[in-house]
């Protein structure tokens, strides 16, 4: 397993979505928009890349909330299924933190800025929650918010350590694992034993991974799910940011 438990759901197509933001471009990175105001989310997708599932209406959601919201495309127009024979090289590749601290250095954080963000708050989904945790060790960011996060097994198959990470981070998370995701982001795991009262946990013990923007919606308990996690994120952040 190189970042999705064996249950995870596949890639999900936009299903004819109209996005309502625009995607902009800064050096050899392009980010997706939406929004505006003061209070900005970094959104950090999953393993299916930029313009995958419901994604870009998720964060078209939380800009009608107030937010700002970006997307940054750290995987420059690529994607894997996490079941391909090469996803561990993918990862490996993708999940390059030199790399990726420099697109938030240089791009990410000053475009934030140019936009008007004064207060950021981090999002991720699957492989966007190792960001999450790496951007809030970052002073900028006041809140992380990690649905069916992925981080543990990538910082494993990275050589880093968890425990060092997780110490890193500055501001209140919220963890939302998937029945099958790593035991340390679940109550009583690593995360919980490191943060404290820095950690909320909400466990998703039905749901299988990905079911936030892959999940079928016409499933009740999925839609259900969905708009739960949803409503206790834009209440993260709004307490929060």
């Amino acid at each position: 397993m190189a970042c999705c438990p064996k249950d995870a759901l596949g890639k999900l197509g936009t299903g004819g979505y109209v996005n309502k933001g625009k995607v902009e471009k800064v050096g050899t990175l392009d980010l997706y928009v939406v929004g505006s105001g003061p209070k900005c989310i970094i959104w950090n997708y999953d393993i299916f890349g930029f313009d995958s599932g419901r994604t870009r209406q998720t964060a078209d959601l939380f800009a009608e909330a107030g937010y700002l919201v970006i997307i940054p495309d750290f995987y420059r127009g690529t994607w894997k299924d996490p079941t391909a024979p090469d996803v561990v090289q993918f990862i490996k590749d993708q999940t390059n933190w030199a790399e990726l601290k420099q697109d938030l250095e240089k791009i990410v954080l000053p475009f934030a800025k140019s936009k008007g963000a004064t207060s950021l708050g981090a999002l991720g989904t699957c492989w966007g929650s190792y960001m999450v945790v790496r951007e809030c060790a970052y002073e900028q960011f006041k809140a992380g918010v990690s649905w069916h996060p992925s981080h543990p097994p990538l910082v494993g198959l990275m050589g880093e350590n968890e425990k060092l990470l997780l110490a890193n981070i500055n501001c209140p998370q919220l963890f939302m694992p998937a029945g099958a995701d790593a035991e340390s982001c679940k109550k009583g795991g690593l995360g919980e034993q490191v943060l404290g009262s820095k950690l909320t946990i909400t466990e998703f013990p039905d749901m299988q991974h990905g079911w936030t923007v892959r999940g079928d919606m016409s499933d009740p308990a999925i839609a259900r799910d969905v708009t739960k996690a949803v409503t206790e994120t834009l209440e993260f952040f709004a307490k929060h940011l």
